[in-house]
């Protein structure tokens, strides 16, 4: 099985792809404007938008989903790891 030898580069390739996603926001904001169309209004659009509104307890509720759920994904990928380091160690 390779893919465990591979885990480690996969595990940070993934992570800074995941942190590189929100750099899109700029690009989309540029072309679509303040409320673009369902399909292209992302998480950004709706924290800059409630900034823009002072809406702070919005605004707040959404940072910490979105911390929520990055700390997820991060707790996962390194469980996946975790998981998979075992057995090369042995």
């Amino acid at each position: 099985m390779k893919l465990r030898y591979l885990f480690p580069t996969l595990f940070f390739v993934l992570l800074y792809d995941i942190i590189c996603s929100f750099k899109v926001f700029r690009e989309i904001y540029l072309l679509t404007g303040d409320y673009p169309c369902e399909a292209l209004y992302m998480l950004q659009h709706f924290m800059n938008n409630t900034f823009q509104n002072a809406n702070y307890q919005k605004l707040s509720t959404a940072a910490i989903l979105m911390a929520a759920v990055l700390l997820a994904v991060v707790s996962i990928l390194f469980g996946i790891e975790r998981k998979l380091g075992k057995d090369l160690e042995d």
